[in-house]
């Protein structure tokens, strides 16, 4: 691909780890139901983005951030994960998924911290999760009902690494890079 233009990551920009079918299926259903302005959105768990790092900074050339990206996932191999309980975010209405051992995806995120590519301020320290549900506030029992929802009952291997930006007012998907971990 050949991005020239500096201005690639104006939009937010995440790095992420694409979770697989049928995970992901089984979780773009629960968001059909508690999430359905977000359920078109890919199934993952960022790197940076969310939280810990914040997004791509823009003005950065593209073919330097994708080198770097590459250069990480050579350096670390595929890796099974598994979801554990739902939390929620504090004093929002954003529930998501846990990860059963967080140290893959701790490791990654402090690979990218130490890179050379440029991201800008996140407030919120970095915990690996999966968004079931994106919203400023939530209702009791609508809380209690999605706190109930148990897990995938297996095991995925993560083997693939993307570079997404979210544009425009309905924040479509806009896929930038990917890459595989060797």
């Amino acid at each position: 691909m050949n991005h020239s233009s500096k201005d690639l990551f104006a939009a937010p920009t995440y790095i992420v780890l694409n979770v697989p079918s049928p995970v992901a299926d089984e979780i773009r259903q629960m968001r059909r139901f508690f999430d359905i302005d977000r359920s078109h959105l890919s199934i993952e768990i960022s790197l940076a983005g969310s939280n810990g790092l914040g997004t791509i900074a823009p003005n950065q050339d593209p073919e330097f951030v994708f080198r770097e990206i590459d250069r990480i996932a050579g350096l670390n191999k595929p890796f099974k994960a598994e979801f554990g309980n739902v939390e929620k975010f504090p004093e929002t209405g954003i529930f998501y998924y846990t990860v059963i051992n967080p140290e893959p995806f701790i490791d990654l995120h402090n690979q990218l911290i130490d890179s050379a590519i440029l991201f800008n301020r996140n407030p919120h320290p970095y915990k690996p999760h999966c968004t079931l549900r994106l919203a400023a506030t939530t209702e009791f029992p609508e809380e209690d009902i999605i706190r109930r929802i148990q897990p995938p009952a297996e095991e995925f291997m993560l083997n693939t690494m993307s570079v997404c930006s979210l544009e425009g007012p309905m924040q479509e998907p806009r896929l930038l890079h990917r890459v595989n971990l060797i």
